[in-house]
């Protein structure tokens, strides 16, 4: 039972934090990672979809929990924004094509 409780927890925190404090602060995640695309593709030349920035994103919390559990450790808030990050995911997939960019829409 405890296991099922502590799953729930985060998820549960996860989905508080994107639709509180981080949609609050940042705006919806379209306008967001529109600027985000922008902003790399002005440093890269290379244009991401919406969904390409938000699994990078993924990929930098999955990168630090593998670290972190390489030490035998749980790093909490890398695992709240790799959770949250996918939920905006979901998100962003109810509001664009895809895989179409944010420019594209």
């Amino acid at each position: 039972m405890k296991t099922e409780s502590v799953g729930a927890d985060i998820l549960l925190e996860a989905h508080q934090l994107i639709t509180g404090p981080r949609n609050a602060s940042y705006g919806p995640v379209t306008e967001d990672y529109a600027k985000v695309i922008d902003i790399f593709a002005g440093l890269t030349g290379i244009r991401l979809s919406m969904s390409d920035a938000l699994l990078f994103m993924v990929s930098v919390k999955m990168a630090r929990l593998r670290t972190n559990l390489e030490k035998n450790r749980l790093h909490h808030d890398s695992l709240l924004d790799a959770l949250g990050y996918l939920a905006l995911l979901n998100q962003a997939y109810e509001e664009l094509p895809f895989p179409q960019t944010v420019a594209n829409k």
